[in-house]
């Protein structure tokens, strides 16, 4: 889609870059934070502000005045989303949350409608724990439940872990250094050569660029048997592509446990057939509603006896 500003958008993001030229990177930051905050009231605006940032689609969006990296520290302190965070605007994802205030807002507003108390959820692909932390404050609302996240990059890792803590969320989050697959293995956790390679929303296993870390990739079937998982009730699974290598390592969980609702990224149309497919398989039903690229499905239950017999021998 071609992003275009108005008059009144583009008069008032130019203030940052005029500041910036006067004054330095800081100033224009702390000014483009406000301007990015007004524009980020809207899902609309939230895209916008992703566009500004994102210097693979700079080309594609011309008449949009853009964010420039120079503007990037690696360590910033911010309230968002009634949370404290510290972050590194070179990643996109930590950029978004910065200039916008939110980031997959529709994500967000599903899990505030969806969650309920003594819910057990699972981020795969936590990131820094955006959606994690989320969920984690809500339940804490609630009056209890767990959030469990997965997510196998050290330093996002270690973001997470420190938010949780900063946020007095640590007794209601497990963290787990791991990717998800069909098998256990240790695999190469690559940078995408578009980006940064301190851009860690696009790191992924099946990516070209360079090394990041080797990562140990686990069964979903084989934690949950380790663990004595007996509850799980949402799934919010993002990980760049291997959303159904995960699913194939986890059929016994959805099987058995049958969360009532499985989110998951649903952005290329060349793994769209495949990754219905293997839903299909195990009981999923698309609901036809996407939330910022990520499509909602949930149990088709008049198929329980059929896939509790295709799958009660793996």
């Amino acid at each position: 889609m071609d992003y275009r500003d108005g008059v009144v958008r583009r008069v008032a993001w130019e203030v940052p870059h005029t500041a910036g030229r006067a004054l330095g990177a800081d100033a224009a930051r702390r000014l483009a934070r406000v301007v990015g905050s007004a524009e980020g009231l809207t899902e609309a605006g939230v895209t916008r502000v992703a566009h500004r940032i994102s210097p693979r689609l700079a080309d594609q969006n011309p008449h949009l005045v853009k964010i420039p990296p120079q503007w990037a520290t690696t360590d910033i302190a911010v309230r968002r989303q009634g949370l404290q965070w510290r972050l590194d605007l070179r990643d996109n994802l930590q950029a978004v949350l910065y200039y916008a205030g939110r980031y997959e807002p529709a994500v967000s507003r599903f899990l505030r409608a969806e969650l309920r108390p003594g819910d057990v959820v699972l981020d795969v692909g936590a990131n820094i724990g955006l959606h994690s932390l989320g969920a984690a404050k809500q339940l804490k609302d609630l009056g209890g439940g767990r959030v469990i996240a997965f997510e196998p990059a050290e330093d996002s890792l270690d973001k997470l872990r420190a938010a949780a803590e900063r946020n007095d969320l640590t007794d209601l989050i497990t963290l787990v250094p791991a990717a998800l697959g069909e098998r256990t293995h240790q695999a190469a956790l690559h940078a995408d050569p578009r980006y940064d390679p301190a851009d860690s929303g696009v790191r992924s296993l099946q990516a070209d660029g360079e090394v990041v870390q080797d990562v140990p990739v686990i069964r979903l079937d084989d934690w949950v048997r380790e663990h004595s998982l007996e509850r799980l009730d949402v799934i919010k699974l993002d990980v760049e592509g291997s959303e159904t290598a995960a699913l194939g390592g986890a059929t016994r969980t959805l099987v058995r446990l049958q969360p009532r609702a499985v989110l998951v990224e649903d952005k290329r149309p060349d793994l769209r057939r495949r990754l219905h497919a293997v839903l299909d398989e195990l009981g999923y039903r698309s609901t036809g509603t996407s939330f910022d690229h990520n499509t909602l499905f949930r149990p088709d239950r008049r198929g329980d006896t059929n896939v509790t017999r295709r799958h009660s021998l793996r």
